[in-house]
């Protein structure tokens, strides 16, 4: 079994217009809501692949029924803490002229040290039945940075894989709690890094000093041009997936997507290039759909069948 961890979980609304345009009036029928934020977008694709999975976090409010109550149409169990104030709305806008996608997202509540604490039980309940438990986006306002790293360690006892996709000062702060995987993409490595990522040398240097920060394992994700993969004992440069440019209709959760797959390929028993290979598939697949973490299994199965092009380069 998997879990996910969402701390600012939301509800994601999506709308396809022919065209955004700031200042302007848009009419749309073709809106989507969907409980939201990264770890749900995960846990919607294990399931979609068949795996059991269970959501936790925090919820509160309106739009934390509606969340928790969307999670389990879906078939994924709900374990949330509830918190007060409300869930936040984030709101996408598609542009179909431009092939662009804007993005408005609330804060979300804080929820308090008690909660907070609520939550590590329940985590650490959770973890039991565990193989993997990922810990996935923002920190809600006004929470510690090092909030990841002590419900990580939290669990660090139970033999639960930890894994890691954040950014900013909470993954740097998360690194030293030692999780299993971290997945971070050019950005988020280079704002923490401090130094681009534009060559091979780069990337490698990069993944060695995200391991001495304490990660055992980075997966470095860089969009079209594939990933990075690195234990300790070596790293590999593997290709991505090709999209003709009309079966791309939304960006939002590629990254979550992925995640997604290369756990449930671990789960499966694959190695680990064949494990990030099935997450780029399912990447990839999420790019054909209007809502974040949405894939088909046979996009999966028939993107997943191209040629893979994997390189040891350490």
């Amino acid at each position: 079994m998997l879990v996910t961890v969402t701390l600012n979980a939301a509800i994601d609304k999506t709308y396809r217009l022919s065209h955004f345009r700031s200042g302007e009036l848009h009419r749309t029928t073709d809106v989507l809501s969907l409980p939201g934020g990264k770890g749900l977008n995960v846990a919607r694709v294990v399931k979609a692949l068949g795996q059991d999975v269970v959501a936790s976090g925090f919820v509160a409010g309106h739009n934390g029924r509606f969340i928790a109550e969307g999670c389990e149409c879906e078939g994924i169990t709900s374990s949330f803490i509830e918190t007060s104030g409300e869930s936040r709305l984030c709101l996408a806008f598609l542009d179909e002229q431009e092939k662009k996608v804007t993005e408005v997202l609330e804060q979300g509540p804080a929820p308090s040290e008690e909660e907070i604490s609520r939550l590590q039980t329940r985590l650490i309940e959770l973890a039991d039945q565990a193989q993997y438990m990922v810990f996935s986006g923002s920190l809600p306002g006004g929470v510690p940075t090092e909030t990841y790293a002590a419900l990580i360690r939290g669990v660090a006892g139970k033999g639960t894989a930890c894994v890691l996709d954040t950014s900013g000062q909470a993954l740097l702060e998360g690194i030293k709690a030692t999780p299993s995987l971290i997945k971070p993409n050019r950005p988020e490595a280079e704002a923490i890094l401090g130094f681009s990522l534009d060559s091979d040398d780069a990337r490698c240097r990069a993944i060695r000093e995200l391991r001495e920060h304490g990660a055992q394992r980075v997966l470095l994700s860089l969009g079209e041009e594939g990933a990075w993969f690195g234990d300790g004992k070596e790293t590999w440069r593997i290709s991505a997936i090709r999209l003709a440019d009309t079966e791309v209709k939304n960006t939002v959760g590629c990254g979550d997507s992925m995640l997604a797959g290369v756990l449930v390929g671990r789960l499966r028993g694959l190695a680990w290039p064949d494990a990030i290979w099935l997450g780029m598939a399912c990447g990839a697949a999420n790019t054909r759909s209007l809502g974040a973490g949405m894939i088909v299994p046979d996009d999966v199965q028939r993107l997943r069948s191209q040629p893979m092009h994997v390189e040891r380069v350490e």
